[in-house]
């Protein structure tokens, strides 16, 4: 079910803007790869370009190496890459349960649809609670829930995760991380973007350090973690 994801030599501008120079990163098969760096760096950059909100000027997104950059979006999310967004991004006025309908939009197998339906429910048994509930009334934390069901619903081989921490307090940052390892564990490969540096890099197999759209530093995670330089920059001393 997981896809290797490979990112070669892209060239991203906003306008004039070079906003990703030369960027090339390897998501392995069934692993979690982590990016770190400041706001501003280019990490959504990336995210939106694999997603296809954005177009490189130059390089290439390959699913198990089959190239991605330009299709349309849901072309990309077909192929099998979903993306749980920064700011969660959740239909405020439709329920839990049509959220997670829409995230399978481009899907026509009923019966695999309602498989994964009764089973992201019981990854985040809080939404089952909550299925008419309009989404804009949940708390945050069942907000970023709802955005990572939304996103597993499309039955993704790579799940892009954008900020999933941001703004949540710990007790809930605990439970979504130990869902993504869940969720690696049963077949998805992960990339996740993630301010909070020291959690992304103790779940993360490699990570990848960018700095004004460049890729600085890349290494496997836990050496990152013992790193003098990167403790300093991203994991407070």
């Amino acid at each position: 079910m997981s896809a290797s994801l490979s990112i070669r030599n892209l060239d991203v501008y906003y306008g004039q803007i070079h906003a990703l120079r030369d960027v090339s990163v390897e998501v392995k098969k069934g692993e979690i790869t982590t990016l770190l760096g400041a706001n501003g760096a280019g990490k959504t950059t990336l995210l939106r370009t694999i997603s296809g909100l954005l177009a490189p000027r130059r390089g290439n997104v390959a699913l198990d190496g089959i190239d991605l950059a330009g299709r349309e979006v849901h072309d990309i999310v077909a192929a099998g890459i979903s993306q749980s967004p920064e700011g969660r991004q959740v239909f405020p006025n439709l329920s839990v349960k049509e959220n997670l309908e829409l995230g399978a939009y481009s899907r026509r197998d009923k019966d695999g649809i309602a498989r994964d339906y009764e089973h992201v429910l019981d990854l985040w048994p809080r939404l089952r609670e909550r299925l008419v509930q309009r989404a804009g009334t949940l708390s945050g934390g069942e907000q970023q829930m709802l955005a990572m069901a939304r996103a597993m619903m499309a039955r993704p081989r790579v799940l892009l995760l954008d900020e999933p921490s941001l703004g949540l307090a710990p007790v809930i940052v605990a439970g979504i991380f130990d869902t993504i390892q869940t969720i690696n564990a049963e077949g998805t490969t992960v990339l996740l973007v993630e301010q909070n540096a020291h959690l992304a890099l103790k779940i993360a197999h490699t990570a990848y350090v960018l700095e004004t759209g460049s890729i600085a530093r890349t290494a496997p995670a836990r050496e990152l973690l013992d790193d003098p330089s990167i403790r300093e920059a991203y994991l407070g001393g």
